[in-house]
């Protein structure tokens, strides 16, 4: 009896010091591999003069990806920075932004696609409006009145911008309100009624999806 008791003992033993093994495992690869560039991200934008990280997050897979921020800059106000991730960041051809200044977006593309932000890379949709090179999030953060100033000459919600060019078609709605701060996925949540209202705009394109599927 002695000598099982012994037995269960060391069993407990082991087990106990394996699931300890187990969690500092587990804690050492979140922090210093999974949250690894969203930590690095976050350092660097916090160095920034006046400027303030106050959410960073991104979606949660096998790697954390789409890691977005939303900034505070002092004595301004807050800016969210979208696809931050490295493999994702696209400067400055590319650069998506969700919200500035306390207005919100959302484009309908002719392609059918639909979603948050904006595109104000030298190639995006808003880019030709600012006419400024942005090479890093800082230089993005430096002309935050700039970046404004446009936003702000954009037609507000309820009404609707049209921009279209050779290869484009877009319509975007400004709204005066903060975004969500979440996981991109869950930004598809309601996306059948706003593919409902895509489909009554008028699309000029003959390649448009909302055309071809009437």
């Amino acid at each position: 009896m002695k000598f099982f008791l012994k037995i269960l003992k060391w069993t407990f033993i082991s087990i106990g010091g394996l699931l300890a093994c187990l969690v500092i495992v587990y804690i050492l690869y979140m922090n210093v591999f999974y949250y690894r560039e969203l930590n690095q991200i976050k350092k660097e934008l916090n160095k920034l003069e006046n400027v303030k990280v106050v959410a960073i997050w991104g979606h949660h897979d096998i790697t954390l990806e789409e890691i977005s921020a939303r900034v505070k800059i002092k004595d301004k106000g807050e800016i969210v920075l979208y696809n931050l991730s490295s493999y994702e960041l696209y400067y400055p051809n590319s650069i998506k932004i969700h919200e500035i200044g306390g207005y919100s977006f959302t484009w309908f593309s002719w392609n059918g696609g639909i979603g948050p932000g904006i595109d104000i890379g030298l190639q995006g949709e808003l880019g030709h409006l600012i006419n400024k090179e942005f090479k890093t999030p800082k230089d993005v953060l430096d002309n935050y009145d700039l970046i404004l100033e446009m936003v702000k000459s954009l037609k507000m919600s309820p009404e609707l911008n049209h921009l279209e060019t050779e290869k484009t078609e877009y319509y975007l709605l400004v709204k005066n309100e903060k975004s969500l701060d979440q996981d991109p996925i869950f930004n598809l949540i309601g996306i059948d009624n706003l593919f409902d209202f895509a489909e009554t705009l008028k699309w000029n394109r003959s390649d448009s999806y909302y055309n071809n599927n009437k």
